[in-house]
C-alpha cells in the first residue's frame, strides 16, 4: 500500500514537472554532504516523549538535472545515507545506525543572475534499509531494551526532501553549496500491538549540508 501511495506521488510529480520545451539542459555531478539525523520517538499508549541525541554521518551523492530554458525541471539524486540517534544507557552513549539507499526525485528551480542564483527544490524520496547495528548493540548490551527488530519493522520508507542555497555557474559546470531537510512520513518502528514499552511513532529527520559538482552534459 505503502509504495503504491508513493508511486503514485511520483507519477504525478514526473508529469508536472520533467521539462518539455525541447530545449534541455541536462547536468550530472556528484554530492557531498554532511548529515545530522534524529528520530521523533513518541508513545500514545502512555504519553511521553523518548528523548536521544543526533547521529552525525557524511555521504556521497550521484546528482542528475534535466532544466528548461527557464531554469525549471527536475532533480533525481542517488545516495548511501546514514540515519540515527545517540542515546544513554548505563553512562555510556550507544550510537543506533541505519543506512539506507535513498532516492529523491525533486523539482528544481533557479532564480538570479547569469553566472550566481539562488536555487529551490522539494519533491518526495523512497528509502530502502541497507543495514544497521541493531544486532551488535544486542551482543554488547544483551540487558537492554531494543526497539527495533528487523523481522517486524519497516525496511522501506518514504518522505519529502526540501533544499535550498547557492548555485555558481563556471563554463559547463556548476558548483552548488545547499542546506537540506528530509522528513519520514513513515514510521522505522511497526507497531503491531500498542503499550507503553515500545514507541508508535518513529520518524525520522534529517539536516544536510551539501556542496555539489554538476558538469552541463548536453545544452
Amino acid at each position: 500500500m505503502r509504495i503504491k501511495f508513493l508511486i503514485s506521488i511520483l507519477s504525478i510529480f514526473l508529469f508536472y514537472c520533467i521539462p518539455s520545451d525541447g530545449k534541455n539542459n541536462i547536468s550530472f555531478g556528484l554530492s557531498y554532504s554532511i548529515n545530522t539525523s534524529n528520530i521523533n520517538f513518541y508513545n500514545n499508549f502512555f504519553p511521553q516523549n523518548i528523548r536521544t541525541e543526533s547521529l552525525s554521518s557524511h555521504n556521497l551523492s550521484f546528482f542528475t538535472e534535466i532544466k528548461n530554458q527557464k531554469n525549471t525541471g527536475i532533480r533525481i539524486e542517488i545516495s548511501q545515507v546514514k540515519k540515527g540517534w545517540v542515546e544513554s544507557y548505563n553512562s555510556d552513549k550507544i550510537s543506533n545506525e541505519f543506512d539506507f539507499l535513498t532516492i529523491p526525485v525533486m523539482m528544481t528551480t533557479y532564480f538570479g543572475g547569469k553566472r550566481m542564483k539562488i536555487n529551490f527544490s522539494i519533491g518526495p524520496y523512497a528509502e530502502f534499509q541497507i543495514k544497521n547495528n541493531s544486532n551488535i548493540i544486542k551482543d554488547m548490551y544483551p540487558s537492554k531494551d531494543i526497539f527495533f527488530n528487523e523481522s517486524r519493522d519497516n525496511s522501506f520508507g518514504y518522505g519529502i526532501k526540501a533544499s535550498g542555497g547557492l548555485s555558481l555557474d563556471v563554463n559547463k559546470s556548476s558548483f552548488l553549496l545547499l542546506v537540506s531537510y528530509f522528513y519520514n512520513f513513515d514510521n522505522l518502528i511497526d507497531v503491531n500491538q500498542k503499550n507503553n514499552m515500545v514507541p508508535d511513532i518513529s520518524s525520522f529527520r534529517t539536516l544536510s549540508f551539501s556542496l555539489v559538482y554538476l558538469f552541463n552534459f548536453t545544452r
